[in-house]
């Protein structure tokens, strides 16, 4: 777990370098998964508890329906995400696709977009700035390019993909399931 959070940590710091080292590295994916991601979805869950402190009105069910949605949009996402870059991302690729890249960066970036959640989720405010934080996941993606050896050409379509599958899809499952559940 401390190291996925350390790849994480330097992911925010510094894109560029982060996916450098973790190419340097080389870690298992599957590791990452169980040890990293999983644990960091179950801590996302937990911290919406806190919100019975601060937020007037809000009952247990509702504390519990919403932590339930943040590990399922994040859950499903990770299969979303997976096969959208499956179907898509070999036509992007500059020779053949490295799959276990491909599935650390969907770990990894997913894993940032949990890291805003529980941000969002401990902080008793409403922050604005906190809405535009996936903006910052984005660059994180785009900096990736090298590291899953994408084609020049392909560029801008790796951005969509990319943005439109670890940022989007999440983001998009998480107010789709607020709405839908009581």
């Amino acid at each position: 777990m401390f190291a996925y959070l350390k790849y994480i940590l330097q992911l925010l710091l510094s894109p560029g370098r982060g996916w450098d080292d973790i190419a340097a590295d080389a870690p298992a994916a599957q590791a990452l998964l169980r040890g990293g991601l999983y644990p960091l979805l179950a801590i996302a869950a937990i911290t919406e508890f806190p919100g019975l402190l601060w937020e007037r009105g809000l009952g247990f069910w509702s504390v519990l329906i919403r932590s339930i949605v943040d590990f399922g949009a994040y859950f499903i996402s990770i299969f979303v995400a997976r096969l959208l870059f499956e179907l898509y991302f070999p036509a992007m690729c500059d020779g053949d696709v490295r799959k276990e890249r491909v599935s650390l960066f969907i770990i990894f970036s997913l894993g940032i977009m949990v890291v805003f959640q529980i941000i969002d989720n401990v902080l008793p405010w409403d922050i604005v700035f906190l809405r535009f934080l996936p903006l910052y996941a984005v660059l994180v993606i785009y900096k990736a390019e090298n590291y899953l050896g994408v084609a020049s050409h392909s560029q801008m379509r790796f951005l969509l993909l990319g943005a439109g599958a670890t940022v989007g899809v999440p983001l998009v499952l998480y107010y789709l399931l607020l709405l839908i559940l009581p």
